[in-house]
């Protein structure tokens, strides 16, 4: 079955690259959580790793804790939202998944899609060039997708 893809504004992408921009200061990577209304496949807000897990960018790689996800799951039920994907940086031009990122998932259920965005998400960066889109096929499979033909599309909603 053919995920249906996710869509994200242009806007609202842009804020999170200004974000991860920001939290990761050109020297440590950052990352969040992409949020859609429950059934929906249209990103209404992110959360960013650090504003759940004060400690998630401490060490220059991510490392998010459990107590990150109880104020995810509190957040989520408040606000009405599902987590749909997670969106991390890189340092560098290069955006494959660590053996860190394909064995523990942020969010480990079928048809979660994960981005890893290159060069710490510089402003001078295109929007998804360079990117890479994985999906989660449960088991600690992925599909990697190419970044035109991937299930998450920035649009002008």
């Amino acid at each position: 079955m053919k995920l249906q893809p996710l869509k994200i504004s242009r806007e609202l992408w842009d804020k999170l690259l200004f974000e991860l921009c920001e939290r990761g200061g050109g020297r440590r990577e950052s990352g969040a959580f992409m949020l859609a209304k429950t059934g929906s496949r249209e990103i209404v807000s992110t959360i960013c790793y650090d504003d759940l897990d004060p400690r998630a960018l401490e060490t220059g790689i991510i490392t998010f804790h459990a107590a990150g996800f109880v104020k995810l799951g509190d957040h989520c039920q408040r606000s009405g939202v599902v987590v749909v994907a997670d969106v991390h940086t890189h340092p560098t031009e290069w955006t494959g998944q660590r053996r860190s990122d394909r064995t523990h998932p942020m969010v480990a259920i079928k048809g979660h899609i994960a981005l890893i965005l290159p060069d710490y998400a510089a402003p001078n960066s295109q929007p998804l060039n360079g990117a890479s889109v994985y999906e989660y096929r449960g088991s600690h499979l992925w599909k990697t997708h190419k970044t035109k033909t991937a299930p998450f599309k920035i649009a002008s909603l």
